[in-house]
């Protein structure tokens, strides 16, 4: 082809000329093979000679656009002698020698003028290495789906190997079952073993071994649907179970019987019939009976396992899932009966290959379908584990439930999947969700009694916000329509009230440079500036009504509690008031609660659980602490204004914790 190109192109030559003209006898039909006799001969020309030498009348003819000469001979890493009449003997044998001498008689010196002698070795070499496969399928448009040439067809098998050793590699970690494992192992190993023997195969020249490498093939063919009948069967049950059967041992005696006749074949040719002398036996061959029996014992052996898939189908939720499966075990036997009855696509496409990749995505399907169960133990797993959950098919029927799986009445159930994927609202805290899954619905209940306690805390926190503000507001108010006479009056009265306070804050804050723990101090003089101002608004509150609401009072103590936080105390403020109380003794209740707690910050008590209720007819502000609060005593004049508002102070030891409380009675009096 080479030549051909040369003369067609010239020295920059490459294959495409020399294919189109070859194209074109082969599409007119003009074009025959490995064939001498024909009236027009492309070879070599000591092919051509030799011809002449043994009696052929023909001519010997150079293309006149010109052709390629180039030299043929041994390569040889020692010097290599010959004998010394070596020249002649090669002139006898029509060979032309180095030198270029050659016998006139049979090579035509005159046509030999546009003879190039080829140079470029390397141009030569790197277009002819793919001569084989180019004149295949470009030329005699055959092996199009399949290795043309050595190179692919070593290529080719490694590729395949490589798919298959990464796909049992997979096998290995994904499936859980021992025996379904080593099934699939052991089909993996089958095929890769077949592709290895064709590698081989075609490594080694028509020969005996070459041929029982052929027969061969059989051994993996045969084996392959045995362990598919295997893998189906297995399918299903545990791994405790036997491991086969008697039908299965059978079936294995009956194909191993026709492997033997397989590799007998020499002695009786009932499998394969043709002339072992002949150097075209491996395409010029027939079937005997026995093939017929192998390929229909094969083709019986995959549809029973088919059968038994389409049986075990019909007890998965997905009822579909053989379709696919079926489709590619279709393709399968088509492709088989295709290249037996040797249609062209199919005859000229690598069986191995092609069977091996057909039976391997056959089996991934089969799995992923769920027809060959690789994981059946995740049932009892799903049953078993903590999640309250349920899986239904399309009907809606149960297929899988958990232990903690609710019950669902049908109502419910049907709700569910009408709103998905919306949840509903099974009772006051659950909600019932369901997500589409393969084969049907996962369907599931969650708690939100811990979120609708969030809601109602963000509720409360909300009013006492707006209680906040409408406290805020209301002062706001009351300052904008205070008249300035009444506030000159109120503020002196109030002057009178806080001046001690003042000036005891005043005090605390030149005392705070010198002070070793300065972050304690400050923490207590923000308790007493937020007691001065609480303070403030008792007074006017009095001044006013008389009166402050039990809530407006808590929120009066959290404040002092929140703050307490700086100084190192942690207070627990628990109030169950509901009724107003006086203003007057608001005042003593909130100085009493403030000088606790600045009494404690002092002594280093850091945990006060603080409680305002009403308790026999009485509003009770009570004290208990992680230390010993029988220390604690109110200044004389707290002690006078406790009296005056008709309240009392108490110290009482609570099974071993001193508590310490002030008391009032209800409604003033």
């Amino acid at each position: 082809m080479s030549a051909i190109s040369y003369g067609l192109e010239g020295e920059n030559y490459s294959l495409d000329s020399a294919v189109s003209l070859l194209r074109g006898l082969q599409y007119k039909e003009r074009l025959q093979l490995s064939t001498l006799t024909a009236p027009l001969v492309i070879c070599f020309d000591y092919q051509a000679a030799a011809m002449l030498r043994n009696g052929r009348n023909m001519e010997i003819l150079v293309p006149q656009e010109g052709t390629l000469s180039f030299e043929k001979g041994i390569l040889s890493k020692e010097e290599l002698s010959f004998r010394a009449d070596v020249e002649p003997v090669m002139l006898t044998a029509g060979l032309v020698l180095p030198n270029g001498d050659y016998d006139s008689k049979y090579y035509p010196r005159a046509d030999y003028s546009s003879a190039f002698q080829l140079e470029d070795y390397n141009h030569f070499n790197k277009l002819s290495q793919d001569v084989s496969k180019i004149f295949r399928r470009n030329v005699l448009r055959t092996r199009l789906y399949s290795s043309a040439d050595n190179r692919e067809h070593q290529l080719l098998p490694l590729l395949y190997i490589i798919f298959v050793v990464i796909w049992l590699a997979s096998i290995i970690s994904r499936a859980m079952r021992q025996r379904i494992k080593r099934i699939l192992f052991l089909t993996g190993t089958v095929l890769l073993g077949w592709i290895i023997v064709r590698l081989i195969k075609y490594q080694i020249p028509a020969s005996i071994l070459n041929r029982y490498l052929w027969y061969g093939y059989y051994i993996f063919q045969m084996a392959l649907p045995v362990l598919l009948l295997w893998l189906v069967w297995r399918s299903d049950k545990m791994d405790d179970q036997p491991v086969s059967n008697k039908a299965l041992t059978a079936i294995a005696l009956w194909n191993s019987i026709l492997v033997i006749f397989v590799h007998t074949n020499d002695l009786h040719n009932l499998v394969f019939r043709f002339d072992s002398a002949s150097p075209t036996y491996a395409t010029d061959y027939s079937y005997g009976p026995v093939f017929y029996i192998i390929t229909l014992t094969w083709v019986a052996e995959l549809i029973a396992a088919i059968v038994m898939l389409l049986i075990k189908s019909s007890q998965l939720p997905r009822k579909k899932a053989f379709i696919f499966p079926l489709i590619f075990c279709s393709i399968l036997l088509i492709y088989a009966v295709g290249y037996i009855t040797r249609i062209p696509i199919f005859w000229e496409s690598d069986y191995t290959t092609v069977v091996g990749i057909l039976s391997l995505i056959f089996l991934e399907i089969s799995m992923q379908s769920g027809l060959v169960q690789i994981n059946n133990k995740y049932s009892s797993l799903f049953t078993h584990s903590s999640l309250n959950m349920q899986i239904l098919n399309w009907e809606g029927e149960l297929v899988l439930a958990s232990a903690n799986a609710p019950q669902f009445d049908l109502e419910l159930q049907q709700a569910a999947l009408a709103a998905f994927p919306e949840s509903v609202r099974a009772n006051r805290d659950t909600l019932v969700f369901s997500k589409e899954i393969t084969g049907g619905y996962a369907q599931w209940q969650e708690d939100i009694s811990n979120l609708n306690f969030l809601h109602r805390q963000i509720k409360e926190s909300m009013e006492k916000l707006k209680l906040a503000n409408a406290i805020l507001e209301e002062e706001k108010i009351r300052r904008e329509l205070d008249e300035e006479s009444a506030k000159l009056r109120v503020m002196a009265a109030l002057k009178e009230v806080i001046e001690a306070d003042l000036l005891r804050l005043s005090s605390m804050i030149e005392n705070l440079a010198g002070s070793k723990e300065k972050s304690r101090e400050n923490g207590r003089i923000a308790l007493l500036l937020c007691y001065v101002k609480r303070s403030s608004n008792l007074f006017f509150r009095k001044q006013e009504t008389g009166f402050i609401s039990a809530n407006e009072l808590t929120v009066y103590v959290e404040e002092l509690a929140e703050i307490a936080h700086y100084v190192g105390v942690k207070i627990l403020v628990n109030s169950s008031l509901k009724e107003v109380v006086s203003a007057e003794q608001a005042r003593s209740l909130y100085e009493f609660a403030y000088s606790v707690i600045d009494w404690t910050a002092q002594t280093e008590n850091p945990h006060i659980l603080l409680y305002l209720l009403e308790e026999e007819g009485q509003i009770v502000l009570r004290f208990i602490a992680s230390e010993d609060l029988s220390q604690f005593e109110p200044d004389q004049d707290l002690s006078d204004a406790i009296i005056s508002s008709g309240g009392s102070f108490a110290c009482k030891d609570l099974d071993g914790v001193v508590g310490i409380s002030l008391t009032f009675p209800l409604g003033g009096e």
